[in-house]
């Protein structure tokens, strides 16, 4: 049992306090957790670490002094279960049952009156509870005995001494079915002027009669669903569903549009790519516009949360619609989400003339492992890792939710969840890095840097040499590789050394050597998904995409010929159209898609060899609608195509002398070209000294046959052969063919040529073949299109 002396416990027991145990003197230096490490007063034994159970409980231990500071029961168990705000009633009840336990108060070297040594466990908890009552507090001995019980069991944690706070239950008794109803009228009501509880409450009756009278079948049952007026008042007000109703229409709008998913609260981020944020912002640099003149830039960006590396990054042109003109705005639009999302799978590679520290090799990235694990990281690349996103959360603009974007996140496994409106803090990295963007790097743009508003601008800016939107793209990608990922963040720690701050890419090289890397290289077939789809209908000659036609290249028209022949694509919803995935910044060149097979028709424009310049769909737009406006057609194609490949000299209002024919804005570069094969890779090496020259044909027919060298024909081979009568064929007699001969090859006995070298593949359609059901060639529009599969045949055959 206890033992007498100094006192068994003491709520002073600290760093630096002097305790007996073992019948000696104890001094504690080191209390982690629930060990505490003691060392001997005379310095005998080596420190010795020690449960703080199985100090305290004993028989012999005693506290002779305090440490440096008093710490509470709860603190010295690292503060288990602990309730903020009840820290002094949770150290009242540790004091209590520290005495009914020892029989000697914290802090006390005497026994107060019924708890002294000879009092037995039973007779302290009354002895207690009396002196509870006598304080006003009722609570019986068996209480405290079990209290004491629970005390013991949970490892003396006075956590379990308080009473559990119940949770107010949501809603009272009132029915779930009855507050979602108040909810729905109340989001229903939002966009519309302002009404009185009594309204909503009718509202609310309304529809729980219309959603559930078949349901419960009686009419009073429904009506007990809804309470009563003043529980109804009572339940508008605690929902905070009063206090919406009485904000300005804006804020209800508002309100009513926050998605109903968890948001606020901090994640448990371990891992790269787990949550990842993207945003969009005006950039504030004026850049060179395609057509010469200064535009202003948005810049949209997606940022890791585990180590706020920059996965990806994108600038595009931004200019609001022309009332004069009529020209639309421009702004981010799903394909640059979708290509700046295609970045985060790939490495960046370093541009001729970088600085040599923003490779990885020479960052404190894991090149050596990351280049054996993933080919494609070579000395080329740039010092930015390669993050799968897992998780996106975006702003609700219209680029992010729409239905392109959405497919491309699908087929990825790319999970979404859209902030909420005007709530910088659901994804704060992505909104502190246009801060720290418009710090490090905007502000040292000095041609067509705009300042931080209006009011700051400096004079002149639009008359500056100003950077294309490209060059402002490989300046953003060569900051974000040299400075920003290898700055040391304030909020980056590793757990191991607290004390070290570290960069983006030493946070990565920590995590990735715990979560490990696992690379996802994406084909140019996969690539493609990446892209705008359109639905077409193929015809003879070809299909058509925004009044241009597209026509496939030789070596697949075989391929669309077999989709010809098989009719429509028979998927659901789509009838006889086919899909197709087109650039929009690149737009000579389409892909049409047999998912039948899971292959790709490769078609180009067909008046492609009339532009040699760079061109864009937008590019396009704007010269069919000035042709249409002067008269013409959108449908004539080579008025167009013209128009467009004059445009300098065309123009109503030509570009300032100070800038050149630049090339437009074409977005990010996307592998989608299949990598040429070399025919000459398999062959082994041969031996020039081996050749031997061919004999030159004659160049007169009347001339003598020439003479073969025998030293140049192979063992074994035939001289040549010999015509009836003993004279030699002539040597041109294979290219004249006798009048009554077929129109097949000639015999090969006689030419010494292969017959293969006659086979011809023929690509021509059947003339009655049509690709709607009335047999006529059908396009985008119909119209304008030109068949070319048909073509002359020789001698005036019909195919």
């Amino acid at each position: 049992m206890a033992g007498t002396g100094e006192g068994r416990f003491s709520e002073s027991l600290s760093t630096g306090a002097r305790v007996r145990w073992q019948e000696r003197e104890w001094e504690v230096v080191e209390w982690q957790g629930s060990q505490v490490t003691l060392v001997e007063q005379g310095g005998g034994e080596v420190p010795r670490a020690v449960s703080y159970r199985w100090l305290v409980g004993a028989e012999d231990f005693a506290v002779v002094s305090g440490g440096a500071a008093q710490v509470a029961g709860g603190a010295a168990l690292g503060g288990w279960g602990r309730q903020e705000g009840r820290e002094e009633e949770t150290g009242l009840w540790q004091a209590r049952m520290v005495e009914i336990d020892t029989g000697l108060a914290p802090g006390r070297s005497e026994h107060a009156r019924g708890f002294g040594p000879e009092t037995t466990l039973a007779q302290r908890c009354a002895a207690m509870s009396a002196r509870l009552v006598a304080d006003g507090i009722r609570c019986s001995a068996h209480t405290l005995a079990d209290k004491r019980r629970k005390w013991k069991a949970a490892g003396e944690n006075p956590a379990v001494l308080l009473p559990a706070t119940r949770d107010k239950r949501p809603g009272g008794f009132t029915d779930p079915r009855c507050l979602t109803a108040m909810q729905e009228v109340v989001a229903r009501r939002a966009h519309e002027s302002d009404v009185t509880i009594d309204l909503i409450r009718e509202e609310v009756e309304d529809l729980l009669h219309s959603r559930y009278a078949t349901e419960l079948d009686d009419p009073a049952a429904v009506a007990a669903l809804l309470p009563s007026r003043s529980t109804f008042y009572l339940r508008m007000k605690e929902s905070g569903l009063a206090e919406a109703l009485g904000q300005p229409t804006r804020a209800r709008a508002a309100l009513a549009s926050t998605p109903p998913l968890p948001h606020g609260g901090r994640e448990a981020v371990l891992r790269p790519g787990q949550v990842t944020q993207a945003d969009t912002t005006p950039l504030r640099i004026l850049a060179r516009g395609d057509d010469g003149r200064p535009t202003a830039t948005e810049l949209t960006s997606l940022i890791d949360v585990a180590n706020h590396s920059m996965c990806a990054l994108m600038i595009t042109p931004s200019r609001p619609q022309d009332t004069e003109s009529g020209r639309p705005g421009q702004a981010t639009r799903a394909i640059d989400l979708t290509l700046m999302l295609a970045q985060a799978f790939a490495p960046w590679p370093v541009m001729p003339g970088w600085d040599p520290l923003s490779a990885a090799a020479a960052s404190t990235l894991p090149f050596g492992a990351l280049r054996a694990a993933d080919e494609r990281f070579t000395e080329a690349t740039a010092a930015r890792p390669v993050i799968r996103p897992e998780l996106i959360i975006y702003d609700q603009g219209s680029p992010y939710v729409s239905e392109h974007f959405t497919e491309v996140c699908d087929r990825l496994r790319i999970a979404r969840r859209p902030a909420r409106k005007r709530t910088p803090t659901d994804k704060p990295l992505a909104e502190n890095f246009f801060t720290t963007l418009a710090h490090r790097f905007s502000q040292h743009v000095r041609h067509g840097w705009q300042g931080r508003s209006h009011k700051k601008r400096g004079r002149g800016i639009d008359r500056m040499p100003l950077f294309t939107i490209a060059e402002l793209q490989q300046m953003a990608q060569e900051w974000v590789a040299l400075e920003y990922q290898q700055t040391p963040d304030a909020g980056l720690r590793d757990p191991f050394r607290p004390h070290v701050v570290l960069s983006p890419n030493d946070m990565y090289a920590v995590q990735v050597a715990r979560s490990g890397y696992r690379p996802m290289p994406l084909s140019p077939a996969q690539n493609r998904f990446f892209l705008l789809p359109r639905w077409v209908t193929p015809g003879k000659g070809g299909f058509m995409i925004s009044y241009r036609t597209y026509q496939p290249v030789a070596q697949d028209a075989g391929h669309y010929r077999e989709i010809l022949l098989r009719g429509g694509s028979k998927l659901p919803g789509v009838g006889d159209k086919w899909e197709c995935r087109f650039n929009p910044y690149r737009p000579e060149r389409v892909w049409l898609y047999d998912h039948t097979a899971d292959t790709w028709v490769t078609c180009d424009f067909r008046l492609r060899h009339l532009l040699h310049d760079p061109w864009t769909a937008d590019m396009w737009q704007e010269h069919a609608e000035q042709h249409r406006a002067a008269g013409g057609s959108e449908q004539d194609e080579e008025a167009i195509a013209l128009a467009q490949r004059d445009r300098r000299r065309r123009s109503r209002r030509p570009p300032p002398k100070r800038t050149g024919a630049e090339p437009p804005f074409q977005g990010m570069e996307l592998d989608t070209e299949q990598p040429s094969q070399d025919p000459y890779a398999g062959l082994e090496e041969f031996d020039l000294s081996t050749l031997r020259p061919r004999p030159a044909l004659p160049i007169s027919p009347m001339a003598p046959p020439p003479v073969a060298a025998p030293a140049a024909l192979p063992a074994g081979a035939a001289t040549g052969g010999e015509q009836e009568g003993g004279q030699a064929p002539h040597p041109l007699a294979a290219l004249f063919v006798d009048a009554d001969a077929s129109c097949g090859p000639p015999d090969t006995s006689v030419a010494g040529t292969p017959a293969e070298a006659y086979e011809v593949v023929d690509a021509e359609l059947l003339d009655d073949l049509g690709s709607g059901a009335d047999g006529e060639d059908s396009g985008e529009d119909g119209e304008g299109v030109i068949d070319v599969w048909e073509v002359d045949m020789p001698g005036g055959m019909e195919p």
